[in-house]
């Protein structure tokens, strides 16, 4: 696998091996991240998603980088996570996820919201 070797590797804060089935259903499309901590990824960026156990699982391409205030996230963009039912559910998952990284986060803190497509499976 030596063509991977360059690129970026990442996985889901919480409840990785969940998400990455949901990513590799197509069901997850994209991720929320807290602009002070996380890098921000450009649009055509490649990297790799991982397992919790670290295995390389999928190469996704970045579509789509949105950096807004948390209270800014839709519907529209929260549903393509694929993980939630309503937005206010998407919202207190996220921000009982955020509280435990920063305990200064709100609703006014900025955050990424990147939207991906899988390229490649790596099984």
């Amino acid at each position: 696998m030596t063509e991977y070797n360059k690129l970026n590797r990442w996985t889901f804060g919480v409840n990785s091996d969940k998400l990455v089935k949901l990513v590799l259903k197509g069901k997850k499309t994209a991720t929320t991240s807290l602009y002070e901590i996380d890098c921000l990824p450009k649009v055509d960026d490649i990297s790799i998603l991982t397992d919790s156990k670290d295995n390389n699982i999928c190469i996704v391409k970045t579509k789509d980088v949105i950096v807004t205030e948390f209270k800014n996230i839709t519907w529209d963009l929260a549903k393509l996570e694929g993980e939630n039912k309503t937005l206010d559910e998407w919202k207190k998952v996220h921000i009982d996820y955020f509280n435990k990284i920063d305990s200064n986060f709100n609703e006014n803190t900025k955050v990424i919201f990147e939207i991906f497509e899988v390229i490649k499976k790596c099984k």
